[in-house]
């Protein structure tokens, strides 16, 4: 028995649907280990500057090597055991922005170390908007978040900034994680 045109056109639209609910399942379990990583390492190094200012380069130097060498870890066991090369782009994207920002503070010059504290979130922020815009509406609302909250502690809790970053933006990605883990 044939397919009418409406129910050929019907069925392709379902097809899409679900194409597009799959590979926003996929991203969402794909990205929640490493939300919840980095979440737990935003909390150590927003804790550990307003702890020990002094110390924040070298600090955060070590939570972004130990992050990226257990996200690298983490997205090659993710991958089939003959596709576990480290994929160019992933590594050029850790560059582009890690110079980005490096640019960033270049140019605006002295900062504060609640200003970097307020500037880097806001970036990663803007990425989560842009993944939800691509991979599914999730990803945005968590950038969303994250970006009211480094507002609203920058603004209104100056003096606590980075501790309240380090709970509240620590506990956003670790969250969101969770809450993406059961998409």
């Amino acid at each position: 028995m044939p397919l009418s045109p409406n129910e050929a056109a019907d069925a392709l639209r379902d097809i899409s649907s679900t194409e597009r609910r799959s590979f926003s399942a996929y991203g969402y379990k794909s990205a929640a280990t490493f939300l919840i990583l980095w979440g737990l390492l935003w909390m150590v190094g927003y804790g550990g500057t307003d702890l020990w200012p002094a110390q924040s380069g070298n600090l955060w130097l070590a939570v972004v090597v130990v992050g990226s060498v257990i996200s690298t870890i983490l997205g090659m066991r993710a991958k089939p055991k003959a596709g576990r090369r480290v994929d160019w782009r992933i590594f050029a994207t850790w560059v582009s922005a890690l110079g980005f920002i490096s640019s960033m503070l270049t140019v605006v010059g002295k900062v504060d170390d609640a200003q970097v504290g307020a500037l880097i979130p806001l970036f990663f922020a803007w990425i989560y908007v842009v993944m939800g815009v691509w991979m599914g509406w999730r990803f945005a609302l968590a950038g969303v978040a994250l970006a009211t909250l480094t507002l609203g502690g920058f603004f209104f809790l100056h003096q606590h900034f980075l501790l309240w970053m380090a709970f509240v933006g620590g506990s956003t990605l670790v969250a969101t994680g969770l809450w993406l883990r059961r998409a």
